[in-house]
């Protein structure tokens, strides 16, 4: 029987704990690798690598040979899916800068959709680098040797010391183009929040009047805070069943 799903105040609870674990097992790992200086930083700048960095090491290098075959043809599939999402963002900024009135709006908010496009082309050009590199390695000892940390200053063995330990600048590389996609993401959104608030409150639509501006406003603002509740409603409950 699955656990029932608890209410909204157990979710956030819930949810925090969870959070909570996983920011403390990311640290605790990256302080016993880079030590407590190097470790907190790499945590609170970079968590998102330091966990991909924990998995590779857990499920990937360290794993059989059909398991990094595997992981090339998951990750190529990323990367096409990044790249597709990044040309849309990138599409998406770009009709974004030609709104109606838009020069008449505060620069911050052209300044978010000029970032967005900068970071939808970014993804665009490094999910297909990385995907360029992917295609070189055509063997299960190939991929290990470009996972691994040291692995271009010691020869790969099979015993278990150093050369076991994934790099960080591999995690760091096949996670930036996704986190782009992300802040790219949260720049449009806001970027568009911005651009009806000042439509409102500038009533740069003369013909439907400052009324229909501020309903826009409204219907964006709560269509997006729902959806956003959602999501988090769903993830949380996810992480709850899985923990």
């Amino acid at each position: 029987m699955p656990p029932s799903v608890p209410g909204r105040q157990g979710i956030i609870r819930t949810g925090s704990r969870i959070l909570e674990w996983n920011n403390r097992r990311a640290g605790e790992y990256a302080k016993a690798r880079y030590g407590t200086f190097r470790g907190a930083i790499l945590t609170c700048f970079t968590e998102a690598t330091v966990e991909r960095l924990m998995r590779l090491e857990e499920d990937i290098i360290n794993g059989q040979d059909e398991d990094l075959i595997g992981f090339k043809t998951s990750l190529a599939s990323e990367l096409s899916m990044i790249a597709v999402a990044g040309a849309i963002l990138a599409q998406i900024a770009i009709t974004a800068l030609a709104l109606q009135d838009i020069e008449d709006v505060h620069w911050i908010v052209r300044g978010f959709f000029a970032c967005g496009l900068a970071m939808g082309l970014l993804s665009v050009t490094f999910a297909v680098m990385q995907q360029r590199t992917m295609g070189n390695l055509h063997k299960a000892s190939s991929i290990r040797a470009w996972l691994l940390a040291n692995s271009c200053n010691n020869p790969v063995t099979n015993s278990r010391d150093e050369k076991h330990n994934g790099s960080f600048t591999v995690a760091f590389l096949t996670q930036i183009p996704y986190t782009m996609i992300e802040y790219g993401s949260v720049l449009l959104i806001v970027g568009l929040g911005l651009y009806f608030g000042y439509a409102w409150k500038r009533n740069l639509d003369t013909e439907s009047g400052a009324e229909d501006n501020r309903n826009v406003f409204i219907m964006y603002i709560a269509c997006t805070a729902f959806m956003v509740v959602q999501w988090a409603f769903a993830y949380f409950s996810k992480s709850i069943w899985r923990e």
